[in-house]
């Protein structure tokens, strides 16, 4: 018996997911229907251009994950593991992003508009032209992170860690752009 979300599959209609090496194919289409799965090891899976808006998988391992496009619009990612995932064009706006380990993750040209980012772990991320305006990232670590051309127009940065981030470009909190060789700091 063939079921719906396969006809829909082979019609074109839903991208594919490739699945990681020991991923449970049974989570990847509880988080594609039900949009539901926390604490789901799936790691190194590609989920480029799939709708997970509005998704709750808090505590998920997506290390080294595919999500380039993908839709996470007010998505619950609490505690979730996204190190190394790329994250290129994803829609993150008003997603729930507590203390996500974003470490080495490519967030360029990015939404995380209205984002909540409180105490997530940035450090080295890759977020060139990311659209972070009125982001909440309170204690974000953004230790040698590239925001080079990022809009951060509205962000509260209170207690945020900047050594060594890459500024060139970047709209800052206040709306000016901040110069040339700005490194930890908005000049």
């Amino acid at each position: 018996m063939v079921r719906g979300w396969m006809v829909a599959l082979l019609a074109g209609l839903m991208p594919v997911v490739a699945l990681g090496k020991g991923v449970d194919e049974a989570l990847v289409t509880r988080l594609k229907t039900e949009k539901k799965c926390q604490k789901c090891d799936l790691q190194a899976t590609n989920w480029e251009g799939v709708d997970l808006s509005g998704a709750e998988v808090s505590g998920a391992f997506f290390l080294r994950g595919k999500m380039r496009g993908v839709n996470l619009v007010e998505a619950k990612l609490v505690w979730t593991n996204l190190e190394m995932t790329d994250l290129t064009e994803a829609d993150l706006s008003r997603a729930d992003l507590t203390g996500a380990d974003l470490r080495s993750a490519d967030l360029s040209r990015a939404r995380l508009v209205k984002s909540y980012l409180y105490g997530a772990n940035m450090a080295g991320a890759h977020a060139q032209g990311a659209d972070l305006t009125d982001a909440f990232m309170k204690g974000v670590n953004l230790m040698g992170a590239d925001l080079r051309g990022a809009n951060l127009k509205g962000a509260n940065l209170e207690r945020a860690v900047l050594n060594d981030a890459l500024l060139d470009g970047a709209t800052w909190t206040d709306g000016r752009v901040c110069a040339a060789q700005s490194k930890g700091a908005c000049r």
